[in-house]
This record gives structure tokens, C-alpha cells and sequence, in this order.
């Protein structure tokens, strides 16, 4: 039998020392976002955290998770980039199987991480549902690895509610200050166009509803056919 510690259960205990360590100290478990008791990684270890995910996401057959429709390619940005769109709406936290789809994001994601990408995250009639801490959060960024960090070049947030302000600002206080501060807000899918063109990304109805609800569609035209939003021509 092999004396060496799994470096899985070796991390886990890493990380529930930490946490024990940090309990005085957590201020963003008082402010209700969640424990971040896990540790920083060296980049070494978050490169062989990215690679066992990796190696186990593609061993698998996450259809379940992609038919949910949470996270998915998009076409490109104005400049060419990549783009990957994040639908908050289809976060069902109470039913969704957080393990797979983490793996899932890590295999949808590979390809794309490996140069400039964008993000974009539609929170359009999000607020009531149920968010995953910034614990999570962390752990995602860390199985993701520093390649993700140093090639994402923006998030865009469509329809951003107050309360998602105010975790992206804890995000950035005590997850990461570089991934988060590139997130980019926008009230409007007319101006979420000027960074990606509509014909590059496929959204859910309810997105355009939304908008036209919050924005009152002053001086909209919305093509019920192709979904296009168009500028009412001024008289």
C-alpha cells in the first residue's frame, strides 16, 4: 500500500485548516457571501488542478449539463475575439449537479482560454435565483487555471441588478481583484451590440422581454422574426 497522501484529500485538508485559521477573520462569510477558507495555489497546482478536471470532463458525457443551456459558445466580439455566453437565468442551483458542471465549464471552456476571449453574462430575470457563493466561485477560477485570467479580456453583464453589483464588488475584494475588475456593465442590449454584434449571439426570449420591460422600449424596434433590436429613426 502506497504511503503517499492523495494530493485531492492532502488539499482538502489544506484547505479545511485554512478555514479553521481564517474563522475569525472572514469577512465575506459576515457579509454573507459565502466561505473562502480555501487557499491560494502556486501556479504548478493550478495547473495539475485544471488537468485532472480536464482529463476527467472529457472521460464523461455531460449532455445533461449542455442541454441546460447555462453556459454556451457564442460567435465573436467586434474585434474578433471569442466569445462565451453565461445565462443566470438557467442557474438552477437547487437542481443542478454542481460537481458535473464544473466540469462542464472546464470542457467548454478549454478552447477558448488558450487566447484573448470575451464574456458575456446575461443576468436578464436572474435576481430571484438562488447564486453560488464566492467559495464556488473561487474554486472555479482555481480549476480554470491563470491561463483563463490572463486571456479573458472582458465580462459584459447585461441587465446588471443591484445585488449582483454588489457581489462582483465583493469578487473583486476577495476572490479576484484582476479577473473582476474587467467586468464591463450594460443596461442595454443596444449597447451590449456595440461590444458583440447581434448576429453573433443566440439568446433566450425572455432576454429581449426583459429589456423592453426595464428599458420601457423607448425608441426600440425588435424584429419578432430574427429578434434584431433596432434604433426607432428619430423625425
Amino acid at each position: 500500500m502506497s504511503i503517499i497522501k492523495d494530493p485531492d484529500m492532502r488539499r482538502k485538508e489544506q484547505w479545511e485548516k485554512s478555514a479553521q485559521a481564517q474563522k475569525g477573520f472572514n469577512y465575506a462569510r459576515l457579509l454573507g457571501y459565502g466561505d473562502l477558507g480555501c487557499p491560494s495555489l502556486s501556479a504548478a497546482e493550478e495547473y495539475s488542478l485544471h488537468s485532472r478536471y480536464l482529463a476527467k470532463a472529457n472521460s464523461l458525457n455531460l449532455s445533461e449539463i449542455a442541454e441546460m443551456k447555462i453556459i454556451y459558445r457564442g460567435g465573436v466580439d467586434i474585434e474578433g475575439r471569442p466569445v462565451m455566453v453565461v445565462v443566470g437565468a438557467h442557474f438552477l442551483l437547487r437542481c443542478l449537479d454542481l460537481e458535473r458542471f464544473v466540469l462542464h465549464v472546464v470542457k467548454e471552456f478549454e478552447p477558448l482560454i488558450q487566447k484573448p476571449y470575451t464574456i458575456v453574462y446575461l443576468h436578464s430575470a436572474a435576481s430571484l435565483q438562488p447564486q453560488p457563493d464566492l467559495g464556488f466561485m473561487k474554486r472555479l477560477q482555481q480549476i480554470l487555471g491563470r491561463k483563463h485570467q490572463r486571456n479573458l479580456h472582458a465580462i459584459y453583464i447585461l441587465h446588471p441588478s443591484l445585488g449582483l453589483r454588489t457581489a462582483v464588488l465583493a469578487m473583486q475584494m476577495f476572490v479576484d481583484g484582476e479577473v473582476w475588475k474587467k467586468v464591463v456593465y450594460v443596461d442595454r442590449l443596444v449597447q451590449l451590440f456595440k461590444y458583440v454584434p447581434r448576429e453573433q449571439l443566440t439568446m433566450p426570449d425572455f432576454v429581449f422581454q426583459h429589456d423592453l420591460e426595464v428599458n420601457g422600449g423607448r425608441g426600440l424596434i425588435v424584429d419578432p422574426r430574427t429578434k434584431h433590436i433596432y434604433q426607432r429613426a428619430s423625425s
